[in-house]
């Protein structure tokens, strides 16, 4: 197989959602994503990353996922923000699977699962994939973002590209895919406890590592009030601009490199994974 031509069979991807607090709105995102199960093996595994949530989402899950028959393993971690709840579930499902692709999705159906299917796979098997949210696409009409989420989404475009370099439309997208390969290395390096840590991934992938990234058109159908503050333009810029000092101080290294190879990294050791409160994942129905 040449760099020229795509893959013959589909990755296999184990899709990690991220939640805290969604009670609300879990049983449509689990059944969004049964019925994409449904249609065909077009996920290998499927993990619930719980929050150390407060209200009744992991119960309404554990129901509904045993009401779909759908095969949910639900990870129960500490409250400790999107971001490390992000690192620890790819960190651990990396570690205990052999799958070709880790995708992180939100869980509010914001963006649905199917667009799974717009992904144009390349031959590169370290490429990864990231949404970039549209008013339209191909098969449907998404909603328009608020002028507030324009502002922010100029933003971070401005600002991850001054300050670390990297220029994609929408680092922030809750629809990402990684391979599994190279997930211990990546996420074992994030520092950023920032809802902007996506920023911080894709800066120590591409800007670094040299990592093919391919943007992938997806449709935005916004539920709910948005979680972002006011103070969001500011707190994200302060963010990015530590991880542009982190860069500066030589905290990352190119994905495959030993850690001795960048100045100062053997010095200055990697965040561990947080504790979890529980042994680890459970299968709903179980």
């Amino acid at each position: 197989m040449t760099d020229s031509q795509p893959p013959t069979t589909r990755p296999r991807i184990g899709l990690i959602m991220p939640a805290y607090n969604e009670a609300d709105r879990i049983e449509q995102t689990l059944g969004s994503v049964s019925r994409y199960w449904a249609d065909g093996a077009k996920l290998s595994r499927i993990y619930l990353a719980d929050d150390g949530s407060t209200d009744s989402t992991i119960t309404i899950a554990d129901h509904a996922a045993r009401s779909l028959d759908l095969p949910l393993e639900i990870l129960r971690l500490r409250h400790r923000g999107k971001a490390w709840t992000v690192r620890t579930a790819m960190l651990q499902v990396a570690a205990s699977t052999d799958l070709d692709y880790l995708m992180m999705l939100d869980a509010d159906d914001e963006l649905r699962i199917d667009q799974l299917d717009r992904v144009v796979w390349s031959a590169d098997p370290r490429t990864i994939y990231i949404g970039r949210r549209s008013g339209t696409s191909a098969d449907n009409s998404g909603a328009k973002a608020s002028p507030f989420r324009r502002v922010m989404s100029g933003v971070m475009r401005l600002a991850s590209g001054l300050l670390l370099g990297i220029h994609f439309r929408d680092t922030q997208c809750g629809f990402k895919l990684f391979p599994r390969a190279l997930a211990a290395d990546l996420f074992g390096q994030q520092r950023s406890t920032s809802w902007t840590f996506d920023a911080e991934l894709l800066l120590i992938a591409h800007g670094i590592s040299g990592i093919p990234v391919s943007e992938v058109d997806v449709t935005w159908s916004p539920r709910g009030a948005s979680k972002v503050g006011l103070l969001a333009p500011i707190s994200s810029g302060f963010a990015l601009l530590g991880t542009a000092l982190n860069r500066a101080r030589g905290l990352y290294r190119p994905i495959g490199l030993p850690r001795v190879a960048v100045a100062g990294a053997a010095t200055s050791p990697l965040p561990t994974s947080p504790p979890t409160s529980s042994t680890g994942a459970r299968r709903a129905g179980s």
